[in-house]
């Protein structure tokens, strides 16, 4: 059985976005999973991983880290299930989404949500996550708090090349789910987790398409501690 660590808050809560993105991946490739928790200071119970971030897997005796790398490995490893990319021109495509995802989207996102993120901390990681939120975006938790209206308003608009495909097929990979769509995916699931704001109260392509992703797997995804 695979086991995958990745960071875990005040009630269960598992809110991290690139952790997200594996764990859809795993449901995907219908493989058997433990999950580790892990806290933001607790960087020595991931440090067989020769890293300090999560998410982390551990194959038997493979160790990966870093949720693109992980994806790239159960591609690779497990070549009969279902296929996560759709092939080498699939998964050039899922590494533009993914880079995207992470230099845009994310850069939006992180301002947008971190003050809402900070209050699902356990104790032990507050006081740590309140200075990361200071270090990366230069102000305060509550000053974030006033520019959340607008954040949001950035993060709708960046989404727009999303939302234009989604109004013409019911997923970013095609008729079915695959990397891309975890990738996109893995923000709006952290919304719902980190924070009481509804991204996509008004904007019913993004919000279907997120609707299905969340039902996929039994609602394995729908079905975890959030505020929707």
């Amino acid at each position: 059985m695979i086991e995958m660590w990745e960071l875990v808050g005040e009630n269960d809560r598992r809110y991290s976005n690139f952790s997200w993105r594996i764990r859809m991946a795993l449901r995907h490739k219908q493989l058997e999973v433990q999950y580790r928790p892990v806290l933001l200071t607790d960087k020595a119970s991931i440090g067989f991983s020769g890293g300090k971030t999560v998410p982390v897997i551990r194959d038997g005796d493979t160790v990966v880290r870093d949720s693109w790398a992980i994806a790239e490995y159960l591609e690779r490893q497990y070549p009969d299930r279902p296929t996560l990319f759709g092939g080498d021109t699939g998964q050039a495509v899922a590494r533009f989404a993914n880079n995207w995802v992470d230099r845009t989207l994310l850069a939006i996102a992180f301002p947008l949500l971190a003050g809402d993120a900070l209050a699902v901390q356990r104790g032990e990681d507050h006081d740590y996550f309140a200075a990361l939120i200071e270090r990366l975006t230069g102000l305060t938790p509550p000053a974030l708090k006033e520019h959340q209206g607008r954040n949001a308003e950035r993060l709708a608009k960046a989404v727009d090349p999303a939302r234009a495909t989604l109004k013409r097929q019911p997923f970013l990979s095609g008729n079915s789910p695959a990397y891309a769509d975890y990738a996109l995916f893995s923000i709006y699931q952290w919304a719902r987790i980190v924070s009481p704001l509804d991204l996509l109260a008004d904007d019913p392509a993004m919000r279907d398409w997120c609707d299905r992703l969340l039902d996929l797997n039994g609602g394995f995804a729908r079905d975890t501690p959030a505020f929707r």
